[in-house]
C-alpha cells in the first residue's frame, strides 16, 4: 500500500499531466474531482507546461481556508516557485482514495 504522501504527490503530478496532455481531467487517485477545480487547473496550463513542483503538507489550511477536516494537502507551485494552486485533501480508507475537499488559487499567506 501507497504512503499517503506518495499517492498524494502522486495525484498531484496526475492532474497536472492530464492538463499539459489535454486528456480528461481524472485520476485512479481521486473520488470526484468537480468543474470548478478542473477550471482553476486548465487556468495554469502555459504554467504547468514550463514546470511545476508539488509540495506536501500534513494537516489543513489555517482559517478562512480550511476548517480542519482534510488531513494533508499539496501545493502545485510554478518553475519560479509561485504558489499557483493548494489542495486540500481528506484520505477515504474504505475506498482508497482521496476526497479534495476544496482548493486555493494562488498564494494565501
Amino acid at each position: 500500500m501507497l504512503h499517503i504522501r506518495t499517492k498524494a504527490i502522486r495525484l498531484g503530478d496526475h492532474l497536472v499531466s492530464c492538463i499539459i496532455e489535454d486528456k480528461e481531467i481524472s485520476s485512479e487517485d481521486v473520488v470526484h474531482i468537480g468543474e470548478k477545480l478542473q477550471l482553476a487547473l486548465q487556468k495554469y496550463k502555459q504554467e504547468f507546461i514550463k514546470g511545476y513542483e508539488i509540495e506536501f503538507r500534513r494537516g489543513d489550511l489555517q482559517f478562512p481556508y480550511g476548517d480542519g477536516k482534510a488531513q494533508c494537502r499539496i501545493t502545485i507551485y510554478s518553475s519560479k516557485r509561485e504558489e499557483l494552486l493548494t489542495l486540500r485533501l481528506k484520505h477515504d480508507k474504505k475506498e482508497a482514495k482521496f476526497h479534495i475537499l476544496g482548493f486555493v488559487s494562488g498564494k494565501i499567506y
